[in-house]
């Protein structure tokens, strides 16, 4: 049996939290004003950042594809935003 207890003050736990919080901060940003796009993929890529490291450290591989995935997806919509305002101005 594991004797896995929940340690709130680890900075692995830590991490994690703060991953959830700014992914949870920048989908709250995207539906109520989803005219600041560039804030919420960056918001979004940190805190999918902050979530690989912390699957990186517990060796789980479903959570390191889905945050690589992540990580990914934000930044093709960083460099969309980009690519887009650039079209605009031409």
């Amino acid at each position: 049996m594991n004797d896995y207890t929940w340690n709130l003050t680890s900075p692995e736990q830590i991490l994690s939290l703060l991953g959830s919080i700014v992914i949870l901060i920048a989908y709250y940003l995207t539906v109520s004003q989803p005219e600041k796009k560039l804030v919420y993929f960056s918001l979004s890529l940190l805190g999918g950042i902050a979530l690989l490291f912390v699957a990186l450290i517990y060796h789980n591989m479903g959570f390191v594809f889905l945050e690589i995935s992540w990580i990914a997806i934000n930044a093709w919509g960083i460099w969309k935003v980009y690519t887009d305002r650039r079209l605009d101005q031409a």
